[in-house]
């Protein structure tokens, strides 16, 4: 893989940090280790490796909930985020077929 631009870096981390949003709502993407309290799981370790490729630390950014995520991208709080996309509730027809 080649090595990111000065342009990548600027935009991913423009600080010379990665930031990662880490949402501990969904425990599908993170989780916090029971002994430590730190961050864990698939959304760390793609940050990490993220991280790594850029050549710069990793600071992780947590949020207990994917609303709190995007509120925070306005306030430029955090650089990258990893989020799931979660099926809205419709209501169903009645002769609707669940099976």
């Amino acid at each position: 893989m080649p090595a990111p631009t000065a342009e990548v870096l600027n935009d991913l981390a423009p600080t010379g940090v990665l930031r990662a949003a880490i949402n501990f709502g969904n425990p599908v993407l993170a989780q916090r280790n029971a002994e430590t309290g730190k961050p864990q799981g698939v959304s760390v370790s793609l940050a990490v490796a993220l991280g790594k490729h850029l050549g710069v630390p990793v600071e992780f950014i947590t949020y207990d909930a994917a609303g709190k995520v995007f509120e925070a991208l306005a306030d430029k709080q955090w650089n990258i985020a990893f989020l799931a996309i979660e099926p809205c509730a419709r209501p169903r027809s009645p002769s609707a077929n669940l099976t």
